[in-house]
């Protein structure tokens, strides 16, 4: 649709995308293969740059999802879709499955690494961890919610059977659940693999140049932008980062707020704007940092799958982990916090996650790669920091205001990578098709070029991961080049395995 404005031509977009997070690019992914005329802005010079390019990499299956809870029902949605998803775009993942593991000192809360930090609700029938259960009881509730939550092959696994199977863990493990359904994916080709086949659906013309359906580097200024209640038409003023004199206006009929740890204000800054029609946020958000530290693994001396602890209502505890490209990863911690940008790392916590891993593994390990430091410990490559979007409640805030077409994707914690595809397909399927209809295959046809009609919604897959390595020394600036556009790896994990070479980025 095209819209006379001047002597020029405006497109009005069916929906403008705020956030360009793994969560954001789902939904600009869903929209554009729903056929709905979608675009992404996100403020970054570089997307997943946020929340998404700290995360873990690990796709859970939901156990630690409140029963009944929409997180969950969405992370079971993405987990049923996510191995088509990875092969589809040659996306690197292990189906390995994780250990919830109980431990000694999970029966003495003074010695627990996160007990700082937890803030039990003794009212909350969903909580998967009471106060005092036996040590048993741990793990039948953790194998009972599996089952719930629908991981019917979890099953109950003695000391011996664990240590048959991870070799490298410390014997003074007392059991585990195993839930076969977990994944560990590249934790920065996933949501990279959204953002190409976005632009590849979205490639679209006016005046014969092409509109890139993700933007980069440009922020919304919503006190700017304005409200047709009248005509259902949201004028979206966005402005080019550090540059006040260069702004943009983008006219759409809705507006889906996905900006992870700032989307309460972005909704509380659009209730300024339609007033009486949009109602500021109900849920406040929470930055809750997680550090994690990483260490180069040994050969064949390490965790195939992801070992975690009992899981409390709040958090999933401390994981520890090998990734793709042979590094065991410890963490990640859940500390409270009221900046939404502080991601420096911590000494004091490195050296907490140190001592959770040497108990898990029953041997020594530093926190420090400094040399002269008593805690120095060579085979540490890297740390760092996630700000992940913890809000006042327990579940997604996924709400939608119809009289404004203005929909809000808040509350989405640690497991927005692997609830994404789910995500996307919720605000899609169930909300945005409630306040703006799909264009009809006449109007699509209408509007596309020869050229465009085509295009396939099958995607071209992500280079192999080798190539990438290569282009990415050559390159000699932290990017890669892919079908036309360049991309700045973002994630830590990733970058930390193409500078070493190792694991799958080795070429063996």
């Amino acid at each position: 649709a095209e819209k006379q404005i001047g002597s020029s031509t405006k497109m009005i977009y069916d929906t403008v995308i705020i956030g360009g997070g793994v969560v954001g690019l789902s939904i600009l992914h869903a929209s554009l293969l729903a056929g709905y005329n979608a675009i992404l802005l996100e403020r970054n010079p570089d997307l997943c740059d946020g929340a998404s390019g700290r995360n873990s990499g690990v796709i859970c299956t939901g156990v630690d999802a409140p029963s009944g809870s929409l997180e969950r029902a969405l992370i079971r949605d993405s987990i049923s879709r996510v191995r088509e998803f990875c092969a589809e775009h040659n996306v690197p993942m292990r189906e390995c499955g994780s250990l919830v593991c109980l431990w000694p000192w999970d029966d003495h809360p003074d010695n627990d690494d996160d007990c700082d930090e937890k803030k039990i609700d003794e009212d909350d029938d969903n909580a998967l961890v009471t106060k005092s259960p036996s040590s048993n009881d741990k793990l039948e509730r953790v194998l009972q919610e599996s089952h719930v939550a629908g991981d019917n092959d979890a099953t109950l696994l003695m000391p011996e059977t664990v240590l048959k199977i991870e070799p490298s863990l410390s014997p003074q493990c007392r059991g585990a659940v195993h839930i076969p359904g977990e994944i560990v994916v590249d934790p920065w080709l996933f949501p990279l693999a959204l953002a190409t086949h976005a632009r590849e659906l979205g490639k679209q013309s006016e005046h014969g140049h092409k509109i890139d359906v993700i933007q980069t580097g440009r922020e919304v200024i919503m006190d700017a932008s304005s409200f047709d209640a009248k005509e259902g038409i949201w004028n979206l003023v966005t402005r080019r980062c550090e540059q006040d004199n260069d702004e943009m206006a983008f006219q759409t009929k809705s507006i889906i707020n996905a900006a992870g740890v700032n989307s309460d204000l972005m909704q509380k800054s659009a209730s300024s704007v339609a007033k009486d029609i949009i109602q500021p946020p109900t849920f406040a958000a929470r930055p809750r940092r997680g550090q994690y530290l990483v260490y180069s693994a040994p050969p064949n001396e390490f965790p195939i799958r992801p070992i975690q602890p009992v899981p409390t209502d709040r958090t999933k505890g401390i994981f520890v982990y090998s990734t793709l490209y042979d590094q065991i990863v410890v963490g990640p911690t859940a500390k409270d916090q009221l900046s939404r940008t502080d991601d420096e790392v911590e000494t004091s916590v490195a050296k907490e996650l140190a001592a959770h891993a040497s108990r898990v593994f029953d041997t020594p390990m530093g926190s420090s790669i400094v040399q002269s430091d008593a805690d120095f410990d060579p085979r540490i490559v890297g740390e760092y920091v996630g700000i992940r979007p913890g809000t006042s409640k327990r579940d997604y805030q996924i709400q939608i205001h119809c009289h404004a077409n203005f929909i809000t994707v808040g509350g989405i914690r640690s497991t927005g990578l692997s609830a994404s595809l789910g995500i996307g397909r919720h605000v899609v399927q169930s909300l945005l098709c409630s306040i703006v209809a799909p264009r009809s295959e006449e109007e699509e046809e209408e509007e596309l070029t020869p050229m465009h009609q085509q295009l396939s919604t099958f995607p071209t897959p992500l280079p192999d991961v080798e190539s990438l390595v290569e282009q990415y020394h050559k390159r000699g600036d932290g990017t890669v080049h892919i079908a036309g556009h360049v991309y700045r790896v973002t994630h830590p994990l990733t970058r930390m395995g193409w500078d070493a070479r190792t694991g799958i980025a080795s070429g063996k």
